[in-house]
């Protein structure tokens, strides 16, 4: 039986696709391990402040109404996505592939809620019609809002291949996560992107390793030469280069976990503890040492944001590794 303040915010939920969903509360689903997933009212992942969030929601919800689009239809939904309403955004495109079902744009972030909402076959069957329909095609720049909203304009095929190598790893499925994590790393390295191939080089590593492919993987770590000041001249910290040097043999395990809010977007205390708990529970995993990895997948899993690629990995893998218990 759904208790009475979960059955209020599903209801609520459900009318959030019609509004900014600026303030309220909202069951979005459950996790991997049967926990609700409740999006707060004060979420805020470093994406843009408060106020911009709220405007350009408005702005985006007007411009959806007045004459739907596939652009306007994909933006309205990132602005709810990146405040944590992956069910209303959800709605959006789905709204919007009936209008426009051949959008590969649109069917690429259809398939990136699934992904956040633990359904991870429909991400693939929407992720892999998405690159059917663009293979021969040329990259697509997706530009992230109106102009008074950071950001600098999107590959969408690295993002719709990174996000099928997500969904495949999720599943265990290490040699598909593999390919279309290289194939993420070949959009990035055609656009320079440096921080896209410190991410994708993060994971594609992962999905070589854990799938037995060690001399690739090895090859993956021997060919990253970035160093932190590449990433990032002005300073500061990034996770995904910390997990690198973690399993190049560069960082200590023992120093290595951290929850500081990196003030990046996604970089929230939440999602450095997920990052770092999740290296570490891989680094222990990786040496066949489950027992090492439990208390970091335990941590990973534990913190309130639940749509970081981590904590859904944790969550995955803590059901691979102790079926039957929870953390």
């Amino acid at each position: 039986m759904v208790p009475r303040k979960l059955k209020l915010l599903m209801t609520a939920g459900l009318l959030l696709a019609a509004v900014p969903a600026s303030a309220q509360e909202s069951l979005q689903g459950t996790s991997l391990l049967g926990k609700p997933m409740i999006t707060t009212v004060d979420r805020n992942a470093n994406i843009a402040a408060t106020e911009t969030l709220q405007r350009a929601a408005r702005d985006a919800k007007a411009a959806f109404d007045a004459n739907m689009t596939a652009d306007n239809a994909t933006w309205y939904g990132r602005i709810l996505f990146y405040q944590g309403y992956s069910k209303e955004s959800a709605a959006v495109y789905d709204q919007a592939l009936k209008r426009f079902p051949n959008s590969a744009k649109l069917l690429r972030h259809r398939a990136h809620r699934h992904f956040s909402l633990r359904e991870f076959d429909k991400s693939i069957e929407l992720g892999l019609k998405a690159a059917k329909l663009y293979e021969g095609q040329p990259l697509e720049r997706e530009k992230p809002g109106p102009d008074y909203f950071p950001g600098d304009p999107d590959v969408v095929q690295y993002y719709l291949y990174y996000h099928l190598g997500q969904a495949y790893f999720a599943k265990h499925d290490f040699d598909n996560a593999a390919k279309w994590f290289g194939k993420s790393a070949d959009a990035a390295a055609f656009t320079h992107d440096k921080d896209s191939r410190t991410a994708n080089g993060y994971w594609e590593y992962l999905s070589l390793a854990r799938g037995g492919r060690l001399r690739e993987a090895q090859k993956i770590l021997d060919d990253y030469d970035l160093t932190l000041f590449d990433l990032h001249p002005e300073g500061g910290s990034d996770t995904y280069f910390d997990g690198l040097q973690l399993f190049k043999g560069n960082r200590a395990a023992d120093s290595f976990f951290s929850d500081k809010d990196s003030g990046r977007a996604f970089a929230t205390a939440d999602g450095v503890a997920a990052s770092t708990a999740y290296s570490l529970a891989n680094y222990y995993i990786l040496r066949g040492d489950a027992e090492k990895a439990r208390p970091w997948l335990k941590r990973s899993i534990s913190v309130d944001s639940w749509g970081f690629f981590a904590r859904i990995q944790a969550e995955a893998d803590w059901l691979l590794l102790f079926p039957g218990e929870q953390p």
